[in-house]
């Protein structure tokens, strides 16, 4: 005991109690019972000050009553734990990991709420709804594991607390997993996430402690986190090594501290992972917005370049002065198309029929300047599905470009869905000799659109069938 200081014993146990001091009760919390309707549960952690008459030199006994029927299951060890020294010092040390866990909390919501906000303004990126709905879990956790020291429960509810810990910890680990799967794709990786749940799920039933079982969880999560974002990293994926950093960082600290991992090391290791994810991700925006100025910029040069604006000019001054009706009809549809063509170029999907009305246009006006009749056949194309802008408008370009010449040309597209994805077929007359369309400006160009759009998530061939040359494009349905 310090000189001035007052004395104070803490105590924890899953029982009601009472705490006697040479035979003086000095505290105690529920109703001690000998059996269980007799009993009412007590506070799992109390603290009591000792009054100065009680604490002279020489030895006391403590003497502790207590009765336990209301645990609701059977622990491995019972949690008892008795501690005295200065009152100030017990009040202090009983309350620091909570007071880091809500430190370590204020930093967990606030990327949360950062997160909610950009997956309001993007809709589209589902990476930062996990990140929200992580983040959401994170919280819940470290307020399971602050519960106790810092609002204190009855006993009986202890077993409550244990299980939401083991369930938040679940829910922390698998959603840590399904994010970087969804940050870094593969085919597998829905096989993967399912094989980590299902590992998550029936690997806490091994150990019979509670803790074990929520470090188990962590185990299984941050090492396939660590393992995927390490592969990710070796295919030089944009963000990888923060992603990295932040889960192999994270599983370090497990190993080096498992024992302490709940009271103490979760905090700050979760914390660390989500600013390394939300940097990660920051990047990748970052880079998706670039590219996306780098696709308009693409799409507008492609599709109105010099050479194409000079021969519709010249074939336009011809009509005014033969047929002025015609070279009306070829400025509304001129016009038209870069209505629709600047309509469309900063934004990243547009539905298909906004697409087909521009390849008709393209098509109205290629057939007044060629003196060629032009059509474009549809079969089951839903208008209402969204595609990224310009990729048929790109089709049919190659087409009208590569194709043979003729009075009447036929463009055919059709659209059929395929169990989870939906496959666009685009045909054209092709020329006798020669693929009508090798790899250039036009497929890198989709290609790119499809990536921005899916991911990986799709695929892209170009064949020559007969005489026709025949596009594959399979997106996500």
């Amino acid at each position: 005991r310090a000189p001035g200081r007052p004395y104070g014993l803490y105590f924890g146990a899953m029982a009601s109690h009472e705490i006697w001091w040479d035979g003086t009760l000095i505290g105690g919390s529920g109703v001690v019972g000998r059996t269980k309707e007799a009993e009412i549960p007590g506070r799992i952690e109390s603290h009591y000050q000792v009054p100065d008459r009680l604490v002279t030199p020489g030895v006391h006994t403590i003497a502790v009553r207590a009765s336990a029927f209301h645990r609701g299951f059977s622990p491995q060890a019972g949690y008892w734990e008795l501690v005295g020294g200065n009152y100030d010092t017990i009040l202090e040390a009983r309350s620091r990991d909570a007071h880091l866990a809500l430190i370590a909390l204020s930093g967990i919501l606030l990327t949360g709420v950062f997160a909610f906000a950009m997956y309001g303004l993007t809709r589209r990126d589902r990476s930062f709804l996990l990140l929200g709905t992580l983040c959401a879990s994170a919280a819940g956790l470290l307020v399971a594991e602050a519960w106790r020291p810092l609002f204190g429960y009855t006993y009986d509810w202890h077993i409550v607390r244990l299980v939401a810990t083991v369930v938040l910890s679940w829910l922390t680990g698998v959603q840590l997993v399904a994010l970087v799967i969804a940050r870094f794709p593969h085919r597998t990786g829905s096989l993967w996430l399912a094989a980590v749940a299902t590992a998550c799920t029936i690997g806490p039933f091994i150990p019979r402690g509670w803790d074990p079982k929520s470090v188990l969880i962590f185990v299984v999560c941050f090492v396939f986190a660590a393992l995927w974002t390490g592969w990710a990293a070796l295919r030089r994926l944009s963000g990888s090594l923060l992603a990295l950093l932040g889960c192999g960082g994270a599983t370090v600290a497990l190993f080096l501290f498992p024992y302490d991992w709940l009271d103490m090391g979760v905090y700050f290791a979760l914390n660390f992972v989500f600013v390394c994810l939300l940097c990660s991700h920051a990047l990748e925006v970052r880079r998706e917005q670039d590219q996306k100025a780098r696709l308009e910029l693409e799409m507008l040069r492609m599709h109105l370049q010099p050479h194409f604006l000079m021969n519709t000019l010249t074939a336009l001054s011809e009509w005014i002065e033969a047929e002025p009706k015609t070279a009306v009809r070829m400025i509304e549809s001129l016009s038209e198309e870069l209505r629709i063509l600047g309509g469309m170029a900063s934004r990243s999907l547009v539905s298909s029929d906004e697409e087909l009305r521009l390849c008709r246009s393209h098509l109205t006006n290629m057939g007044l300047r060629k003196d060629v009749r032009y059509e474009l056949e549809t079969d089951g194309v839903d208008g209402s599905r969204l595609v990224p802008p310009a990729i048929f408008h790109t089709l049919v370009e190659n087409a009208i470009t590569h194709g043979p010449a003729a009075a009447h040309v036929t463009l055919r597209l059709r659209e059929r869905r395929d169990g989870a994805r939906i496959e666009y077929v685009f045909e054209a007359p092709a020329e006798e000799s020669g693929a009508p369309n090798c790899p250039g400006s036009g497929t890198r160009y989709i290609e790119a659109r499809l990536r921005e759009a899916w991911g990986d998530a799709w695929s892209f061939r170009q064949e020559r069938a007969g005489s026709l040359w025949r596009v594959s494009i399979a997106v996500p349905a």
